[in-house]
């Protein structure tokens, strides 16, 4: 099969060792400059994702805005191979509704990955978190949220209520986890599965999800520097897939979502 583009809908960039989430970070802890040159020798060509911060969250929404103005200075290094993701809060909904305001004029239009766990909130079906949403919709934005330990009733909830969002969950999880996720790729048109994270290493994953719903609405993801992105590079092509669907989940499906939301990569 000829190489294809790889858009890994999943990173957390990062310039210093603050921002840069990694299992081993005494064993490996690249550049930069060499975090892209990474990426890239494992055949990835466009990254989108948010910041994550290793130091814990103890309250406020200036932690957050710190996340996103990080994001901010990446991408006007990383230019063209970094599509920026930023977080809201629902604990603050004036200020996330601004944040959206300014970071649409900013050029982004990806919301996530969020990780509500790490930020201290739990609960995808709250109102006020479906009020920033709204926000999101209005200017066409896509959320990516985490779900490894999410409720399965309040994403429900979350996706239900908002129809004009595009929600790609993050990581197919375990066996039982994965089929909650085909099924909701049934009953809503808005929801799509990035690949990375827990799951994808178990073998024929992706071409029983391929089989169950198609492949037009899995979307490659890694979770670096967490996760070795060649091993899901090679999880994708390794796979009893058609080339067709292994364009879709590589580089096609990602597409579509980030034209929708007036971004180019």
């Amino acid at each position: 099969m000829k190489e294809l583009p790889v858009i890994d809908f999943h990173t957390h960039p990062y310039l210093c060792s603050e921002e840069f989430y990694c299992f081993y970070p005494d064993e490996f802890q690249p550049s930069p400059e060499q975090c892209m040159n990474d990426l890239k020798s494992a055949g990835i060509t466009h990254i989108c994702g948010s910041v994550i911060l290793r130091k814990k969250y103890t309250g406020g929404f200036d932690y957050i805005k710190d996340c996103n103005d990080r994001a901010f200075e990446i991408k006007k290094r990383l230019g063209d191979f970094y599509t920026a993701g930023f977080h809201v809060h629902p604990d603050f909904v004036k200020r996330s509704i601004e944040e959206i305001e300014l970071r649409q004029k900013q050029g982004f239009g990806l919301i996530g990955e969020l990780v509500p766990y790490m930020h201290g909130w739990s609960d995808y079906s709250r109102k006020d978190l479906g009020e920033i949403l709204d926000a999101a919709g209005h200017y066409r934005m896509a959320v990516s949220f985490h779900t490894v330990e999410s409720e399965p009733k309040e994403i429900d909830k979350m996706i239900a209520d908002h129809p004009g969002v595009t929600f790609i969950a993050a990581h197919p999880g375990d066996k039982e986890q994965f089929f909650l996720h085909l099924e909701r790729i049934k009953k809503y048109e808005n929801y799509f599965l990035d690949l990375s994270g827990t799951g994808i290493f178990r073998y024929g994953l992706i071409a029983y999800g391929v089989r169950t719903v198609g492949s037009e609405r899995l979307i490659f993801g890694t979770d670096y520097p967490i996760c070795n992105p060649r091993m899901y590079v090679q999880a994708v092509y390794q796979e009893p897939i058609t080339e067709e669907d292994t364009e879709n989940i590589l580089f096609k499906n990602a597409r579509k979502i980030l034209d929708k939301s007036g971004l180019v990569c």
